[in-house]
């Protein structure tokens, strides 16, 4: 990936195990690290895995350790990081950026952007995709992205979602989540890595949820990641965590 670390799609696409027995739980305890704040716990036959609200420089290591792997500068600092837990180490992270007219996106590809813009979409920017490849990795790309896009759309009221993706992982967002290429691969100035723009459109992403979220693909019925998202009744829940976390209404 370019503003992100370059996970193999191997990692990223191979086929989870049925997972009989997840269960999603809120823990009552908010606080329990100084560096992180825990949103929610998966318990699952492979562990727990927890996705925790972080505190500025936490994950930071990670970050910096998988984007050197790959020859990666990392970008510019987010609003908001997520950072997932699996068996009480954190294994990935997950960036998103508000839209003030100048996300990162904007350095590669000023007329892309400035064209969606001017349709009024009204815009985040998720970043800074890092992840250790030992780990669930379906159940958590779902989990972090599912806490990502509640938070856009609530706190934010974003409606499209864009994302700078290295061109060699363009197919799996595409499969995965639906994302969507626009514009020629570019030069990342932030990362020094090849880039594709891509966006989704988080009222179709919230289709999906209802459709699929909570489900484990048990009935493949969906090739996607959306089974592997939280279920939408855990949603409401979500939300009032996200609330407490970051200071405003559910």
């Amino acid at each position: 990936m370019s503003d992100e670390s370059r996970m193999s799609e191997t990692e990223l696409e191979a086929p989870a195990s049925s997972m009989q027995g997840l269960q999603s739980i809120r823990s009552a305890i908010p606080f329990v690290r100084a560096d992180s704040v825990e949103l929610v716990c998966r318990d699952t036959e492979y562990g727990r895995i927890e996705i925790r609200a972080l505190m500025e420089g936490a994950g930071h290591s990670l970050l910096e350790r998988r984007y050197a792997s790959r020859g990666y500068r990392l970008s510019r600092s987010a609003d908001v990081t997520l950072g997932a837990y699996w068996e009480g180490r954190l294994v990935s992270t997950l960036g998103l950026r508000r839209d003030a007219g100048n996300l990162a996106a904007d350095q590669s590809f000023p007329a892309e952007m400035a064209g969606m813009r001017q349709q009024g979409w009204q815009l985040c920017e998720f970043t800074r995709l890092a992840a250790d490849p030992e780990g669930p990795s379906k159940l958590v790309l779902a989990s972090l992205f599912h806490l990502a896009y509640l938070h856009a759309v609530h706190h934010w009221g974003a409606e499209f979602l864009v994302i700078e993706v290295n061109p060699r992982h363009k197919g799996f967002y595409r499969r995965m989540l639906d994302f969507q290429p626009h514009g020629e691969e570019r030069l990342h100035r932030g990362v020094g890595a090849p880039a594709v723009l891509m966006s989704l459109s988080l009222a179709y992403g919230a289709t999906q949820v209802r459709k699929f979220g909570g489900t484990l693909n048990e009935d493949g019925r969906s090739r996607t990641l959306f089974p592997y998202f939280f279920s939408p009744k855990e949603e409401p829940g979500l939300l009032g965590k996200l609330a407490d976390v970051y200071g405003y209404d559910a």
